[in-house]
Order: structure tokens, then sequence, then C-alpha cells
């Protein structure tokens, strides 16, 4: 069986606050669309909200979307329970005790004034427990590959981290390379690392993003990012959806009806027919 890690006197989630006390989102409300680290180094050019997203979202009646799962993969140690514990709990600890299984939060967003959930599974990075983690890989919405940018050798096996995870997937999902411990490196060291890590975001096809746990640098904007795009592709993969429905449902509504026009008119010929002959 999977095991979770679970602390009782861990925090509530900053989401369980709000809600708690009625109080606005903040910082888990989005209506801009937010920016990439840097618009060279992802493979979403979006810089706003898609159109249809913006006219589905002003509906009346509000829509209903499915929470999006988001997991974090990558070696031990490598920094994803801080990263993930920074942006639900705003806390940091330096250390962590090893555990196995996997963490997982949730958090609710705000976007363009729709509801959505954010699921973040936290796989913790043991050999001899990948196992256990495969069978979370699956309906997956988005990867996140985490690497620690002190520890070369971690980028490296970020790849079969990534190659494991998408084993199980087979529809579409958004990839994010993260490196952590931005903080712990001089400008030469960040240069070099970030090079290398800028030619593997390219060839998975992810979005970068250096981030500090420590200090909290580029964490928020993180998330936040990620949230969104998860969102904008939610809402166009839904309305593709209905609208392949509708057009199915309407061409079945006008075969049937035309079927049962030419029935009537069978009917009205036989019955003249029928009169003739008598």
């Amino acid at each position: 069986m999977p095991i979770f890690r679970k602390n009782i006197n861990r925090p509530k989630p900053a989401s369980y606050e709000l809600l708690k006390n009625n109080v606005d989102y903040g910082t888990r409300s989005i209506e801009q669309f937010p920016r990439p680290y840097s618009c060279q180094l992802t493979p979403h050019r979006e810089l706003d909200f898609s159109e249809r997203t913006k006219r589905a979202a002003q509906a009346v009646v509000p829509f209903l979307l499915g929470p999006c799962k988001a997991i974090f993969i990558g070696d031990v140690a490598s920094g994803k329970t801080s990263l993930v514990n920074r942006f639900c709990h705003e806390t940091f600890h330096d250390h962590y005790a090893d555990s196995i299984g996997l963490d997982f939060e949730v958090e609710r967003f705000q976007i363009l004034k729709q509801s959505y959930s954010l699921q973040i599974w936290d796989t913790k990075g043991h050999e001899q427990f990948q196992c256990i983690a495969q069978s979370y890989y699956r309906n997956t919405n988005i990867i996140v590959v985490v690497f620690d940018m002190t520890r070369p050798e971690s980028l490296i096996n970020g790849k079969r981290w990534l190659k494991e995870a998408l084993r199980l997937k087979s529809g579409p999902v958004l990839k994010f390379l993260v490196g952590t411990k931005k903080d712990l490196l001089n400008n030469q060291s960040l240069c070099d690392v970030e090079l290398e890590a800028i030619k593997m975001a390219y060839e998975i096809n992810a979005e970068y993003w250096p981030v500090s746990a420590r200090t909290g640098e580029n964490v928020t904007d993180f998330f936040r990012r990620l949230t969104a795009l998860a969102f904008d592709h939610s809402v166009q993969r839904a309305m593709d959806t209905n609208d392949t429905l509708l057009q199915t449902t309407g061409n079945s509504l006008l075969n049937l009806y035309f079927l049962r026009k030419e029935k009537k008119k069978q009917k009205k010929f036989l019955k003249c027919f029928n009169c003739t002959i008598n």
C-alpha cells in the first residue's frame, strides 16, 4: 500500500485559513495572465488567457472544472518538499526527515472569478519506492521536474524521472523544469548550471524556472504561472469536448428529424395508394 506522510502539527494551508475566515483570496486570485521566468525559456508563448477562456469565464453561470493534478518528481533531497511547503504554508526548514511515498496538498484559486483547484503531489525520490509512485502518475495534467542546482547529477537524473512519469501518461501534459536552492550559488556557478538546465528544458519541451524555497524567490510566481496555464488549457479542452458533443448531438437530432419526416411521407403515400386500390 502507498505510504503518505502525515504530520498532525503541520500548519493549515493558506487556502484553508482564507476559507475559514471568509477573507479575500489575495495571492490565490489570478486576474492577469502570469508571465514566465523568461519568454525565451518556455514552449508556452501565451501572454494572456485565450479569447475562448475569457468568454467562458464571463458566463453568468459559473462553470465547473475538475481539479488539476500536478506531480513533482526528482531525486531525493532535490528540494521538492521545501518548494511545496514554501508556497502552501509559507514556511521553510533547513532539514526535512527523509520520508517515503507521497505528500498531498490542495490549493484553491479564483481565476477570472472562476473556482479552480490545484492538487500537488510531492513524490519522494527513493529508488526502492519508485513503483509506489507509478500508480499516481496516471491522470496527470502537469509534471514538474525538480533538480538541486548545487548537484548537477540531479539535473541529469531528471530525464529518467520524466521518462518514468510519461510512460503511464497518454494525454497532453504541461512540463516544467525547476532548479532549487538558487540562493546557494554565486553568479558564475548559477550561469554554468543554468546553461545546462536551459539545454535540458529545450530537449524535454519544458518551461524553466530557478527558485529558492529559503528566500521565496520566484516560488509564488512559478505556482501562479503553472496554475494559470493549466486553467487556460483545461477550459479550452472542456470547450472542445462540449463543441464535439454538441455537434454530434446536433447531427443526430438532424438525422432523426429527416428520418421521421421521410417516414411520414411514406405513410402518407401508402395511405393514398391503399385508398386508390380500394
